[in-house]
């Protein structure tokens, strides 16, 4: 008969699996593909921790169909089903860990009854749980709780010594006979919270007398819950021996079992088991580390799959939900103009082509991962009008040269920049149109005499023989005829008629000198201003739009919505004339003040007084109602956000 009723307690359970989501179906669940010849092990997966995506991580429990912890894992012995696609385990490592560990009583009448010694059975429980203490000689390995009806209680110590004292102030009262279904559901929830070390073992001891009546429902559904958050449940029946094969005993072995956890049942004489055999196993688990290949949002599905030496079995399917964006890319100070022009030196020949300066320009970009989720970039490529001009396949990924030779004349280009990570997902930039200008060759004055030297030098030798025909006319020595003789010998013979010789000062026309020294013009590419740090616009939602970012290049930014008071305008409602200010300190560390405004300024959603906040990589900042993102140039940590899976309904 209690083999029928088991055979009902299963059908049952696979009805609440349903209601409970596919995690509760079977946390030990085995591969019905599975090997006939090999035994069946026991496969439990820790909910998937996703914070160093596309790296994920988890802490797996592997055991024999007797509950024995299975040594001796390989990576080659896992393997991961994520979304249906096969994916070998990077990394498992076995870790001892310890165990969180709960103890539960919930008296009744059975637990006084004395012996001849007038010992109570619980007196007896009590003494093998201090042996169990006296065993451990000041291990501090396990995380300890003690819950109790009415009672005194104690929650997560490491001391076994301190645990065990509140443990023996507790006295079992007979007067009630009622399961304490109240106390293992709150002894459920303690053994479920977070761990003090990742990959510690859940365990809860329930000493309880047999249930009265059908309570099989309400086991079951905590069973459930404790299957999917990977609590065994061990129960000591404390009873005479008549009961132990009642359908009350039956209904406490199957809350057990579903958990992996068994039954003792006592009637004073039995002997005790060790709390050792149940805290041993789980303090050991392995660290498992896999490369995940999502590459859209939504809900996940991963398991693994266990093959080592005739042992064979597989985890229960695990739910998670991920976001998962392609990388954005966006231009720093992208240039709208770039002028190309010859080099104005002397020269005997015009300069050619290929002597336009400059001959590359240095062109970079932001990169950014939208979903958090910093991830390798595998390439960037910089595109001018649609063709592939610089690729980057190794670090630094966002700097580009773009080479100018081959532009001689003027006209605009557009430049993009697209990205590809490790998962190959891809994005890429806006359009950003850029024109290039080709300034007119200007020849040099020696270049032109050079190509007219024949002309040049006939006319120099007319030129000569006018200036010294005048010269000598003018000095004299050239007579036209006698009468200017006569008259030349008249006038120096008379001193009246002499003309006389005056000093006078040099015009201002004479003091003047033309600088007739070429300068070399080398137009140069304007060198940018030290970036230190951008704010990223963010929308609505919170995340980066394609707007171009707002570089901080100077030791101090005011920002607001009128342009005669600040450096940086913000145009909206909710933005005062001198809003807020920008200060880097001498150490590096930016702060960030408000300027009394009304709406306020706020980090990460707290407010920001005149005294300052300072700011990290990756802060949220609102002026208002307007967002934007503190990015650091050369930020040596990322904040990386935490995302739990999301949580079964119940």
């Amino acid at each position: 008969m209690w083999a029928a009723l088991r055979k009902v307690s299963l059908t049952l359970i696979g009805l609440i699996g349903l209601v409970y989501g596919s995690d509760f179906s079977s946390v030990f669940a085995q591969d019905s593909t599975q090997d006939p010849t090999q035994a069946v092990a026991q496969v439990w997966l820790a909910p998937v921790e996703t914070a160093n995506f596309p790296k994920m991580t988890s802490y797996l429990d592997v055991r024999t169909g007797e509950g024995e912890f299975v040594f001796g894992l390989e990576s080659e012995n896992v393997h991961i089903i994520e979304n249906g696609n096969l994916i070998q385990a990077d990394e498992l490592r076995l870790l001892r860990q310890g165990a969180q560990f709960v103890l539960a009583v919930s008296p009744g009448p059975s637990f006084t009854i004395r012996d001849a010694q007038g010992l109570t059975r619980y007196d007896y429980l009590i003494q093998a749980l201090q042996e169990w203490v006296t065993s451990k000689s000041g291990e501090s390995l396990d995380d300890l709780s003690f819950l109790s009806m009415d009672g005194p209680e104690t929650t997560h110590v490491e001391e076994a010594e301190r645990w065990m004292a509140v443990v023996k102030s507790y006295q079992a009262a007979g007067d009630t006979s009622m399961l304490g279904s109240d106390i293992l559901a709150r002894a459920l929830e303690i053994a479920a919270d977070s761990t003090a070390r990742p990959g510690m073992g859940r365990a809860i001891l329930f000493i309880t007398p047999p249930p009265e009546g059908d309570v099989s429902l309400g086991l079951q559904s905590l069973a459930a819950r404790a299957s999917q958050r990977g609590v065994r449940i061990y129960v000591w029946m404390v009873a005479s021996s008549e009961v132990f094969d009642s359908p009350a005993a039956a209904q406490l072995e199957d809350l057990a079992s579903q958990t992996g956890g068994t039954l003792f049942a006592y009637s004073g004489i039995e002997s005790i088991p060790s709390l050792e055999t149940y805290l041993e196993p789980l303090r050991n688990t392995y660290f498992l580390a896999y490369s995940s290949g999502i590459t859209s949002s939504g809900v996940n599905q991963v398991r693994v799959e266990v093959e080592s030496n005739g042992l064979a079995g597989a985890s229960s399917d695990q739910q998670f939900e991920m976001e998962v964006l392609a990388p954005s890319v966006a231009f720093i100070s992208p240039p709208t103009q770039i002028q190309r022009s010859y080099p104005d030196v002397s020269q005997t020949e015009p300069a050619e082509p290929a002597d336009l300066i400059p001959s590359s320009y240095d062109v970079d970009v932001l990169i950014e991962f939208p979903d958090g989720h910093v991830r390798p970039l595998v390439s960037t490529t910089l595109f001018v009008d649609g063709v592939s001009e610089d690729v980057n396949t190794a670090p630094p990924f966002e700097q580009f040269t773009w080479d100018l030779s081959e532009y001689t004349s003027s006209g605009t280009h557009d430049l993009k920049v697209e990205a590809l990570d490790s998962l190959g997902m891809s994005s890429a930039s806006t359009d950003v149109p850029v024109t290039i200008m080709i300034k007119e060759q200007t020849v040099s004055s020696l270049a032109t005499l050079s190509d007219n030297r024949t002309l040049l030098a006939g006319m120099v030798v007319v030129i000569a023989g006018a200036v010294l025909t005048l010269v000598l006319v003018l000095g004299g020595r050239l007579r036209p005829g006698m009468w200017r003789t006569a008259r030349g010998r008249q006038r120096q013979g008379d001193t009246i008629t002499q003309p006389v010789k005056v000093k006078t000062e040099p015009s201002s026309s004479q003091l003047r000198r033309s600088a007739w020294i070429n300068r070399l013009h080398f137009p140069q590419r304007a060198v940018p201003p030290n970036i230190y740090a951008l704010l990223v616009h963010q929308s609505e939602s919170g995340q980066g739009d394609s707007s171009l970012p707002i570089t901080i290049s100077s030791e101090g930014v005011s920002f607001g919505n009128d342009p005669l008071l600040v450096d940086q305008v913000i145009d909206d409602p909710s933005i005062e004339g001198l809003h807020a200010r920008l200060k880097r300190e001498p150490d590096g560390v930016f702060r960030i003040y408000d300027a009394g405004s009304i709406s306020g300024t706020w980090v990460n959603y707290t407010p920001v007084s005149q005294q300052g906040v300072c700011l990290e990589h990756g802060d949220l900042i609102h002026f208002g109602r307007v967002g934007f993102r503190f990015q650091l140039r050369d930020a040596k940590q990322v904040r990386k956000p935490v995302l739990k899976p999301k949580e079964p309904v119940q």
